[in-house]
């Protein structure tokens, strides 16, 4: 029964995950420093780094959803632009680079 097996190579999952910190993609948590850092320096007060919990909170839901949304959403970004005859085949066009 054994012998009847395919041999099989184990797949580490972690070795074709993206780098999480703290849950989400290390891109992600930059940015949403970033932004935090950005709103506390025009804001003036410390209340405004707790916006940083919410949008961390939605960051780690998408990224437990698919580990790649942030990496695939910025790739849909920047390639996926609007063609002309959008209207008869109902989707967009992504464009080689």
């Amino acid at each position: 029964m054994v012998e009847d097996r395919a041999d099989r190579d184990p797949l580490v999952v972690g070795m074709t995950r993206p780098l999480l910190l703290l849950g989400v993609t290390y891109s992600y948590f930059v940015i949403e420093g970033m932004g935090a850092v950005v709103l506390f320096l025009m804001g003036n007060s410390l209340l405004y780094l707790l916006t940083v919990l919410p949008l961390h909170a939605v960051g780690v839901l998408l990224c437990k959803w698919e580990p790649r949304f942030f990496d695939i959403l910025f790739c849909v970004a920047t390639q996926a632009g609007p063609v002309r005859n959008r209207r008869l085949y109902r989707c967009n066009l992504y464009s080689p680079r």
